[in-house]
């Protein structure tokens, strides 16, 4: 019997190490299973992981197949869920800051009664130099239903200059002198928009994304959140019909928003910035797609775990991302903990460095 058990464990850690490695590499190969397993990555890695633990208390001298599963796929587990010191915020060096923030419209993802605005609020006290905001209003006047004071916006148009409103609510406040290039609207939930910025004799080019949306009605977000806490196999069945289908084509979207982005911006020269709501995870298609075309990434690089940007209806994923390319370097990041909006900020510092 003991032997049977020994057997059954090993085959189905195979399978899931197996699921795991191709859920790391999924970006590679964006099919519907690609996209499943990317989906699926966080799930596997955790039971990977699992695995370990059993070896060691069943049979410790089987520990090699969760950890050879673990090896094999460390690159998209790296990337998923990158291991650094975080660093202090340190602006002593030449350069700038930079937010992205899906701001939720403005409203209060939380209900609370404050009496001013408390996204508007934790923009105005992280007093970033360059904003990326999507789903936001204009900010051109106060507004009463928002908790939008007369105070805050006189605040914003004192602190940022130039402000640049483009289509599908997307919102992009600096300091520093700023034009619009273009602006392109790909769906009803999904556009893209480049700014010229000139910060102290260097130019900087910033690609304001939002990408589409993943595609579930609110009545989709709460049976997942339900199944989520109740779970059997009914519900579990309802979401692999509905839900996962809905996610799929989603992403298909992305994957084609990410190739016409990438296309429209890969002769801009010099320092260029993507960033915004990708809607997707760092092990995405989309995300990749710019990684082929030399930009790194400013959360792999500095930040600690995996850094939830989204955390509504138990979607718990980082779906904002900070891309970048040229002569500057990312320092310092901090994903703020404020859950106004249904999304957390992202803040990164950049300085500049000489030609490679």
């Amino acid at each position: 019997m003991k032997h049977i058990v020994k057997v059954i464990l090993l085959i189905i850690n195979t399978l899931w190490g197996v699921l795991l490695i191709m859920g790391a590499y999924s970006a590679y190969c964006p099919t519907r299973i690609g996209i499943l397993l990317e989906l699926l990555f966080p799930i596997n890695l955790f039971v990977c992981v699992a695995f370990l633990f059993v070896w060691l208390a069943y049979n410790p001298r089987y520990i090699w197949v969760p950890a050879a599963a673990l090896i094999l796929s460390w690159g998209g587990i790296a990337r998923y869920c990158p291991i650094h010191k975080p660093k202090a915020p340190d602006n002593s060096q030449p350069g700038f800051t930079l937010m992205t923030y899906n701001v939720y419209h403005m409203l209060d993802h939380e209900g609370k009664g404050t009496s001013q605005n408390r996204t508007l609020s934790l923009l105005l006290k992280q007093n970033a130099d360059l904003v990326c905001l999507q789903e936001s209003p204009e900010l051109a006047s106060p507004n009463r239903g928002l908790k939008i004071s007369e105070a805050q916006i006189d605040s914003i148009h004192a602190i940022y200059p130039y402000r640049i409103p483009t289509s599908l609510n997307m919102n992009f406040l600096s300091k520093y002198p700023a034009e619009l290039l273009f602006d392109t609207v790909y769906s009803e939930s999904s556009a893209f928009a480049a700014y010229r910025v000139q910060i102290e004799g260097h130019e900087v080019t910033i690609i304001n994304q939002h990408m589409e949306s993943i595609g579930l009605t609110q009545t989709d977000k709460e049976l997942y959140h339900e199944i989520t806490a109740h779970p059997s196999t009914n519900s579990i069945d309802e979401v692999k019909e509905l839900l996962l289908s809905k996610l799929i084509n989603a992403a298909r979207a992305r994957n084609k928003q990410a190739d016409l982005t990438a296309e429209r911006i890969e002769d801009i020269p010099g320092n260029v910035i993507v960033c915004g709501d990708f809607n997707d995870s760092p092990l995405s298609y989309a995300v990749r797609r710019f990684r082929r075309m030399g930009f790194r990434n400013a959360y792999n690089e500095l930040a600690l775990g995996p850094g939830i940007t989204y955390h509504a209806n138990r979607f718990w994923f980082r779906i904002d991302h900070i891309l970048y390319r040229g002569d500057m370097e990312a320092r310092w990041l901090q994903r703020l903990r404020c859950k106004s909006s249904d999304h957390y900020p992202l803040l990164t510092r950049f300085v500049w460095e000489p030609p490679a």
